[in-house]
């Protein structure tokens, strides 16, 4: 096993669940798995000491191991925070779940993570859901003038095969129709009628599925889509919906992200984005500090940083910078080198007195500097 494979165990060991032995050892054995379960016994100690100085007068921090920095993510006191601690700590005040460990899940059965893709329009989107419950409905391309819609229920989710029910139909909204506001998702709230009604002619399937595999899911209508996923004992910390569970590694993602800026919380991120391009890249706008671009190759301007999951780190102007997002950032090998390009400026269409970090584009490198400049 690999340190990707086994990130999502650390959390798990952890919190006193099993794990495999195969993934033990790794861990064991590894001094950067080993690094990060530190980080996690670390975290909880400060998110509990976190709790106590919220509601208490601030207090000094009692010192802790040399491999913690000293951050300052409360408000009112400075304390010593690990880094990784601080990303899952202000995910926590801002109400995200951000970082690489594991939540809790809810009453019921296991979580199904997974990704569904159409191999002919490259269109890619991640779905989550428990074991006896819908997925959200999903629309994917299904090339010109058409659209996919897919329906996904886990009748019953095991280790070794997920049982499905799903339904998928290729069709051509009429333009201005209420089918076609909710297949490009902008229809505000979605009436159930018209999700019904889109589904109306696409016959259920049971199908089994074995975790880690590639099912092929016939469309009626013309087409197939591919689906790929895994199942969890308890809820995956990267579940943001509509995006892929493992990005290209041309690809690059930013879902309900998050900005620090040495030991202040810069906020976070509006907006959600994700492309694939020449040089893919997203743009933010960060009042007061201008805009920045984060590509996976270098262009002319930018400084280098470097990408880990669902964190990018990076210094400029003689700070140390985080992102954090809710799901991996780019795909491949990690961690990797990316490319951060940072404006004085927004774009135009920003609002001068806008007050939170905002996502102003996805797409390849050169248009978001195009925007950058009217």
């Amino acid at each position: 096993m690999n340190c990707q494979e086994v990130q999502p165990l650390v959390a798990a060991l952890h919190e006193g669940e099993r794990v495999s032995h195969e993934a033990a050892g790794h861990i064991r054995t590894c001094p950067a798995c080993r690094a990060r379960l530190e980080d996690y016994a670390r975290m909880g100690v400060e998110l509990r000491l976190l709790a106590s100085a919220s509601e208490e007068a601030p207090m000094r921090m009692p010192h802790l191991p040399p491999r913690g920095r000293r951050w300052g993510p409360t408000l009112t006191a400075r304390v010593l925070v690990p880094r990784f601690a601080l990303g899952v700590g202000l995910f926590a005040i801002v109400g995200l779940s951000v970082g690489l460990g594991w939540m809790r899940a809810q009453a019921g059965g296991p979580w199904f993570q997974f990704d569904l893709s159409n191999p002919e329009t490259q269109e890619r989107v991640g779905c989550l859901t428990q074991a006896g419950a819908y997925a959200e409905d999903v629309f994917l391309s299904g090339g010109p003038q058409k659209r996919i819609a897919v329906s996904v229920k886990a009748l019953d989710a095991q280790k070794d095969v997920v049982r499905l029910m799903v339904r998928a139909r290729s069709f051509a909204p009429v333009p201005g129709s209420e089918e076609e506001k909710v297949a490009n998702n902008n229809a505000g709230v979605i009436s159930q009628e018209v999700t019904d009604r889109i589904f109306a002619n696409a016959t259920p399937r049971e199908l089994d599925y074995v975790p880690g595999r590639t099912l092929e899911i016939p469309v009626e209508g013309g087409g197939k889509l591919l689906l790929k996923g895994e199942v969890f004992k308890l809820r995956p910390s990267f579940s943001a919906q509509w995006f892929p569970l493992t990005p290209k590694p041309d690809e690059i993602v930013l879902s309900k992200a998050a900005l620090v800026r040495g030991s202040e919380f810069l906020g976070e991120v509006h907006g959600r984005g994700g492309v694939q391009a020449k040089n893919s890249a997203v743009g933010i706008c960060v009042p007061p500090l201008g805009a920045f671009v984060f590509a996976l190759k270098p262009f002319e301007g930018a400084i280098p940083g470097v990408a880990e999951f669902g964190e990018a780190r990076f210094k400029m102007d003689g700070y140390e910078y985080m992102l954090f997002s809710a799901t991996p950032i780019t795909g491949g090998q990690q961690p990797r080198e990316i490319w951060v390009y940072r404006s004085q400026n927004c774009p135009a269409f920003v609002p001068p007195r806008l007050r939170h970090a905002s996502l102003i584009g996805v797409g390849d490198v050169s248009d978001i500097l195009k925007t950058l400049r009217k």
